[in-house]
């Protein structure tokens, strides 16, 4: 009884709050509960080269194989596995022509496992198949009796049942086939052995490759020997590509060896005083000088020059003529003030040195377009859509010292137009290249020599007939060579004559284009002419912006009529609306001697020679586009 009193009061003693003491027991609480007891985490060179060892094999620890961090892991533990300057020297001191390389085969031995079907049909059981490659046809065989042909069985019908039952003699016929359509659908070959032979042969004829069958048939083994380079047995080689790969190995390490030298820099800190770093790297490309300042308690500072001849090698250079002077204080009288009269005179002039400029370049393309739609229009005619591309680009070569000019220029010119009924159809196919070579012999005079040539880029056709191309790429081809002189009477305007030239009409596929609707003789692919040439070239512009261009080129043959003249005249107007639209008309007419054409009559019938062939006469050439 007394114990339970006794304990009973000091448990109310216990529980009655004293003033501070509830703080003081919070404040320890609450700093034992915050506070973490932390352990230091400390490696030596291998526990940490383990560790790092461990994380990097680990797959499932990198999100992206090969990662950079992985990489850098990699090479940290290489290096610290050996130090470069270990494997450096090994790689020096390497004897590569030490290394003996000579012709050797090596076989290759593949064994692959079989599947017999029967006793001579076999095949290579590379392929897993879903079923078995058997089909298995059952069939029961029965000997039934006429029982109505008994004379008594009328009597007995029980009795039919029961005989049917005892003689009907049942008998079941098993037969296995080969799928072959099962092992064709595999895509799997069945080998046939007959009279020591395979049919169809398991290996292609001429191979190199050789098979033996084991002893038990349940596997075959196919051999293939290889001609290779192998390196002798002392050497850590064994298979060489080639017989100066050693020498190649060896420049290849010299090579990187130099460039990692180079590459790679030392970082030296150097420190004055007060403590305070400067850095100073040691690499192998830098030779220029670096100013630092050496200081002493009195913060008297001296200049020496550093330097870095080599990767391993400083300079110290002390500034010349090094003089300390301590600052003192002096009253404003005694210090001398000099005043010097400055010379004022010209600078004398030299003139700038012109840098001449050879090439000059100029690009210019523009591209047509033209549309018209009808719909139940009562007078008539048909929608349509055309469009013109025209390219052009030049480069010039003036050299002034020695008044020479070399001009080149480039053309393509190419147009479509469609309508519903007849759909895309080639108007303008043409391609023009240009080069002229200019020397000055008096002013507005040149010695000129020239180069014309010309051709198509796409298929032409004599519409409506579009089934026989009649032109094609270099199907008719020109080209002029002209010797003579060039006149400039004035600005942008140039004649050239040419009195020794040689132009060449060639059609190279002469079984799909008809040579001579190009003025080209049956039986020949060219036609060659001498002859003279001039070529008249000017542009000026008229009535506030109307640009107008012209080319008229004439030919003249020495040798064939020369009193009829080819001519091909091309002009050109053109009118900027604004910065992006034009408004431009092509005229381009070409009259050639040797280019026939039907002569038509009155009812568009070809008149007909005595002899019943067409008649066919020269006639002009025009194709005009405006857009």
């Amino acid at each position: 009884m007394y114990r339970i009193v006794i304990l009973t009061f000091c448990w109310f003693l216990a529980c009655i709050p004293v003033k501070g003491s509830s703080e003081v027991f919070y404040s320890e609480s609450k700093a034992g509960s915050d506070t973490l007891i932390t352990e230091t985490i400390a490696y030596t060179p291998e526990s940490a080269s383990e560790y790092i060892e461990k994380l990097i094999v680990r797959e499932n620890l990198w999100r992206i194989p090969g990662d950079t961090l992985y990489i850098s892991l990699r090479r940290l533990i290489d290096h610290y596995n050996e130090p470069f300057d270990s494997v450096k020297n090994r790689l020096e001191n390497f004897h590569y022509d030490s290394v003996k390389i000579g012709p050797s085969l090596i076989f290759h031995h593949d064994t692959l496992a079989l599947r017999w079907l029967n006793d001579t049909l076999f095949f290579v059981d590379t392929v897993p198949l879903e079923k078995e490659p058997f089909i298995i046809q059952k069939t029961i065989v029965m000997n039934v009796m006429d029982t109505f042909a008994l004379p008594f069985m009328d009597r007995l019908p029980d009795a039919r049942v029961q005989i049917d039952s005892l003689l009907k003699v049942r008998d079941t016929i098993t037969e296995v086939f080969i799928d072959f359509a099962y092992l064709e659908s595999k895509n799997i070959r069945t080998h046939r052995v007959s009279d020591d032979s395979i049919k169809p042969p398991l290996l292609p004829p001429g191979s190199r490759k050789s098979f033996r069958f084991l002893e038990d048939s349940s596997k075959v083994v196919i051999t293939e020997s290889y001609r290779v380079l192998m390196a002798d047995q002392q050497s850590p080689f064994y298979i060489v590509p080639d017989e100066k790969m050693p020498d190649s190995l060896r420049y290849a390490v010299a090579t990187l060896l130099d460039h990692t030298y180079e590459r790679d820099s030392v970082l030296l800190f150097f420190s004055d005083i007060d403590g305070r770093r400067t850095p100073f790297w040691l690499t192998t490309r830098n030779d220029d000088m670096v100013r630092y300042w050496v200081k002493n308690q009195e913060n008297d500072s001296i200049t020496i020059w550093l330097g870095n001849p080599t990767k391993f090698d400083i300079t110290l250079i002390l500034e010349e003529d090094v003089y300390v002077e301590r600052l003192e204080k002096k009253p404003s009288d005694d210090i001398p003030i000099i005043t010097i009269q400055p010379q004022r005179k010209l600078a004398k002039l030299q003139p700038l040195e012109e840098i001449p400029v050879y090439w000059n370049y100029g690009f210019q393309s523009s591209f047509t377009l033209n549309q018209n739609y009808l719909s139940n229009w009562a007078r008539g005619g048909e929608s349509s859509f055309s469009s013109m591309l025209d390219i052009r680009g030049r480069a010039d070569y003036t050299k002034r010292a020695t008044k020479e000019q070399w001009t080149n220029s480039g053309r393509l010119r190419y147009g479509t137009v469609r309508t519903k009924e007849h759909g895309f159809r080639t108007n303008a196919d043409m391609i023009e290249l240009n080069s002229q070579y200019n020397r000055v012999l008096r002013e507005k005079l040149d010695f000129s020599t020239s180069f014309y040539g010309k051709t198509q880029v796409a298929r032409g056709y004599n519409y409506p007939n579009d089934s026989v191309a009649v032109s094609k790429f270099l199907n008719p081809g020109t080209f002029t060579i002209g010797v003579g002189v060039e006149y400039k009477p004035f600005k942008d305007t140039r004649i050239n004559f040419s009195p020794l030239s040689y132009r060449n009409t060639f059609v190279l596929d002469t079984a799909a284009i008809n040579q001579t609707a190009h003025g080209i003789e049956s039986g020949k692919r060219a036609r060659q002419e001498m002859g003279g040439q001039l070529v008249i070239r000017n542009s000026f512009s008229i009535m506030d912006g109307l640009d107008v261009t012209n080319a008229i080129r004439l030919f003249s043959s020495y040798l064939d009529k020369p009193q009829n003249v080819d001519v091909d005249w091309e002009m050109g107007l053109e009118k900027e609306i604004n910065w992006y639209f034009t408004i431009r008309l092509n005229l381009h007419l070409i009259y050639d001697d040797d280019i026939k054409f039907p002569v038509l009559d009155n009812a568009g019938e070809p008149v007909l020679l005595p002899d019943g062939t067409p008649r066919k006469a020269a006639k002009p050439q025009f194709n005009q586009f405006l857009g």
